[in-house]
């Protein structure tokens, strides 16, 4: 492979890692305080409802969330949910799946090492040593 070739490779594991497979997964209710400030989350209450949250944070018994709004201009607006958490079922935050991840990593690597080792077999491999001449050689 070419120089160029092999830098669109790397390039292209670089984002593929980068990404990442997500999960959402339960926080535990006894990690509310320390995992759920500043985080995305998802929350499901006792009666059902779920709410969506580009940041929230938990104060004392209320569990306070915050929605951007689209709108024009150069300041954000957001607008304000505050929750009992006696009303709160559970809270799920999105968390990297090192499973996932590792799975698809792999096996873009393994069609990548494939495809090379194809590649180099058609061309030929090395090439073959000639044999000397009846006359000797030098």
């Amino acid at each position: 492979m070419r120089a160029s070739c092999w830098m669109r490779v790397v390039t292209a594991l670089v984002l593929l890692g980068a990404n990442g497979c997500t999960a959402l997964r339960e926080i535990p209710r006894q990690d509310y305080v320390s995992r759920v400030p500043g985080r995305a989350v998802r929350v499901l209450t006792t009666t059902g409802l779920r709410y969506e949250f580009d940041t929230a944070q938990v104060e004392a018994d209320t569990l306070v969330g915050f929605t951007r709004r689209d709108v024009e201009g150069p300041i954000d607006e957001f607008d304000t949910v505050r929750l009992p958490m006696e009303q709160v079922s559970s809270i799920l935050a999105r968390r990297i799946d090192w499973y996932r991840t590792g799975l698809v990593g792999g096996l873009s690597l393994a069609a990548i090492v494939a495809a090379g080792l194809s590649r180099h077999k058609s061309d030929g491999g090395p090439a073959p040593v000639q044999p000397c001449p009846k006359e000797p050689c030098p």
